[in-house]
């Protein structure tokens, strides 16, 4: 490897990049559900913000697995792989098996990503796009950097109620389980010493304190008076009066 090579300002010169097109793409995923909004031209930023996120924390990954792959055999030069090629290097035998199980399965996630990408960059946009993909990477990626880089997704875009909601908001229904598997996945390596209560908006054992960290709902609870256990129930509920919540560890019906 050529001694050139500073792993670590290469390093954070690509989170500096990739962190612009996270904060870029989560700035679209707010405003794609508003009032008069162009919802076409926020999913197509989304899509190409997503992707090229996931180019830059995917090659951060390689760099720290393999630093020489930057480094041309022919020039000595650097080089930096497309996202393509970067996953396809990450899910190579000898990188695989130093890859958790959600590091795995987000990089299998973002091999989705490409096609609709070089559809927005290379050929006509489509008439309808469906940002499903786009959606369960940007939590992945963002719950990834939260453990690669120690900053959420409210240190890059702030704002209440959580931007991870408006994500979440833009997965189709008819992937919402196969998200729920995925991001538990992340919660299961986040917490391994700790059961998640179940959340009573997604269904994904993600609840943490008061919030899921699946949907992202903010939750309350009471205590069981049977069974003396918590249980859990969308917040904004208790504004319409007293809420009917049964006990998910004896089924018992108890108001709160």
């Amino acid at each position: 490897m050529s001694a050139s090579i500073d792993t670590s300002l290469i390093g954070d010169g690509l989170w500096t990049n990739g962190r612009d097109s996270i904060k870029h793409a989560l700035d679209h995923f707010s405003e794609r559900d508003r009032e008069r909004s162009d919802r076409h031209h926020h999913d197509k930023w989304i899509i190409l913000s997503v992707h090229h996120a996931a180019e830059c924390v995917c090659n951060v990954r390689l760099l720290e697995l393999e630093p020489a792959y930057f480094v041309s055999s022919r020039t000595g030069a650097i080089r930096f792989p497309s996202l393509s090629g970067t996953l396809e290097r990450l899910q190579s035998e000898q990188n695989l098996v130093r890859l958790s199980p959600a590091e795995q399965k987000l990089f299998l996630l973002l091999t989705e990503l490409s096609d609709i990408r070089h559809r927005f960059m290379h050929r006509t946009a489509p008439e309808e796009v469906d940002v499903s993909i786009a959606a369960m990477c940007m939590i992945g990626l963002l719950k990834y950097i939260e453990r690669l880089k120690g900053e959420s997704a409210s240190d890059i875009v702030w704002q209440s109620s959580p931007i991870e909601a408006d994500v979440v908001a833009a997965i189709r229904y008819t992937r919402l389980e196969e998200y729920g598997n995925f991001v538990a996945t992340f919660l299961r390596e986040k917490y391994p010493d700790r059961w998640l209560p179940e959340c009573p908006s997604c269904g994904v054992q993600a609840v943490v304190f008061s919030a899921c960290e699946a949907c992202f709902t903010e939750l309350d609870h009471i205590r069981c008076s049977e069974c003396d256990e918590d249980v859990y129930f969308v917040a904004w509920e208790r504004s319409r009066g007293s809420v009917s919540v049964e006990c998910q560890h004896c089924g018992l019906k108890q108001s709160a």
